[in-house]
């Protein structure tokens, strides 16, 4: 594979010791496609599709009656797992179409699980509000009856752990 962005992409055959080499336009090495344009379509291809048999199999599991905490534990450790498995190489640079596909099956879970993850978002806020310490702590303020946050008009937070953790 050559990556190469120029127009004209003209490329000499390579020899290794009187063997020509093959160039191919992708190849997958360690379970992550490379493609020789740096995108990470065939990548989102590969893990959506392998994401749709898992949550199939948790569907089925799902029909048995298994209770939501190792449903929970099963979508951990065969759909997330798989999804963030090299994540910082391929997943920061897909774009926002990209990284939606993937989130739409993780949303999947919950339709599949007939619950919501909110106790553990409870879970977690409850933690940070218990620890001085956390990094977290100092943007919790609390009134009489719930937390409220620091307004703030940056899309990331509004999209954060943060806001939804304070509707508790």
């Amino acid at each position: 594979m050559i990556v190469d962005f120029r127009r004209v992409q003209s490329h000499e055959l390579i020899m290794i010791e009187d063997n020509s080499i093959e160039v191919v336009s992708e190849f997958k090495y360690l379970g992550i496609t490379f493609s020789d344009m740096l995108n990470w379509n065939t990548q989102v291809d590969n893990m959506v599709s392998k994401v749709k048999q898992r949550l199939y199999c948790l569907s089925r599991l799902a029909g048995f009656g298994l209770d939501f905490d190792r449903q929970l534990w099963l979508f951990r450790t065969m759909v997330l797992s798989l999804i963030m498995y090299c994540g910082p190489v391929w997943l920061s640079s897909c774009g926002k179409g990209q990284v939606d596909r993937l989130d739409r099956y993780c949303r999947k879970f919950i339709e599949i699980t007939g619950e919501c993850m909110d106790h553990e978002i409870l879970v977690l806020t409850t933690r940070i509000i218990a620890s001085c310490g956390h990094p977290l702590y100092h943007y919790y303020h609390r009134t009489r009856r719930h937390y409220i946050l620091p307004r703030m008009r940056i899309e990331r937070f509004r999209n954060s752990f943060l806001p939804r953790s304070t509707k508790f």
